[in-house]
């Protein structure tokens, strides 16, 4: 009888890495492909073998042509300010929101929360045209404030810190109260550091969304002065010729710090998303 639920474990545990292999076959071919000069980049393709992944004749030159000479290095550093501003005002603003909703009393706050979840049924894509209007119309358009002010507001993030708030003793608020502590104090000091775990839960999910952004830079943004990585890679698709190998070698600098963000996090992101209403 219980050679039976070993078995089956067992086949699970193939199948699951069968799996996972299908998925990480991409990456580890994106991963040898941008050491590869383009000479070796197809000349093993199929049949596939170890070297389909593993470079023959490894070379840094991909990196050096995109660093150097195309001047990726200025759209990293863009790409990099434009996830910690837009980090640092979005988890700002969704919290301040949250405290409002969660603690504090006041008529229509149903009304106002309902409203807010009600606008993650609408894709950024589907407001993408008002939101481009307004931004022109405030003489933002082709400014680096343009690229982050739209996503300040995160209705996903106010629900997710409103729950986690709502977690917290409303004891401990009224007792700050009665105490004499100003609301900015009590959110500052009493109230954000009980909510440690979605505070980077929120930030990460931002800093994804930030650094792998394209279509609204792509938009917003005319001259190559605050240009983001995941346009300057596209921009690499041309009529002319396509250097793959620089797709490669670009695409790795764009996913490599997002994957390494995430394994030293991911203790706390799975901790802010288990935690508070949400797992009910």
């Amino acid at each position: 009888m219980k050679a039976q639920p070993v078995a089956r474990k067992t086949l699970f545990a193939i199948l699951l890495g069968l799996l996972a292999l299908v998925f990480l076959l991409p990456y580890l071919w994106m991963l040898g492909s941008a050491f590869k000069p383009r000479s070796e980049l197809f000349a093993y393709v199929l049949p596939v073998s170890w070297k389909t992944f593993i470079p023959l004749s490894p070379t840094l030159d991909n990196f050096k042509r995109l660093l150097v000479d195309l001047g990726f290095l200025r759209n990293i550093t863009n790409t990099l300010l434009l996830a910690v501003v837009t980090v640092s005002g979005s988890v700002l603003v969704c919290a301040m929101t949250a405290f409002v909703l969660a603690m504090i009393e006041f008529p229509g706050r149903k009304l106002v929360f309902f409203l807010i979840m009600f606008t993650m049924m609408v894709p950024f894509e589907a407001r993408m045209i008002p939101t481009f209007l307004v931004v022109q119309n405030l003489g933002l358009s082709n400014k680096f404030v343009a690229l982050f002010l739209p996503w300040l507001a995160d209705a996903f993030m106010i629900f997710l810190f409103t729950n986690h708030f709502s977690e917290i003793p409303f004891d401990l608020y009224n007792a700050a109260i009665i105490d004499g502590c100003p609301h900015y104090k009590i959110f500052w000091k009493v109230m954000l550091p009980n909510i440690g775990p979605a505070l980077i839960s929120g930030g990460l999910i931002k800093f994804f969304f930030a650094w792998d952004s394209y279509v609204w830079p792509l938009i917003i943004l005319r001259s190559p002065k605050w240009q983001v990585l995941g346009v300057a890679i596209a921009n690499l698709f041309t009529d002319q010729s396509i250097e793959w190998e620089l797709i490669f070698a670009g695409s790795l600098l764009s996913t490599v710090p997002v994957v390494v963000l995430f394994f030293v996090l991911q203790k706390y992101y799975i901790a802010g998303m288990m935690s508070g209403g949400l797992k009910e």
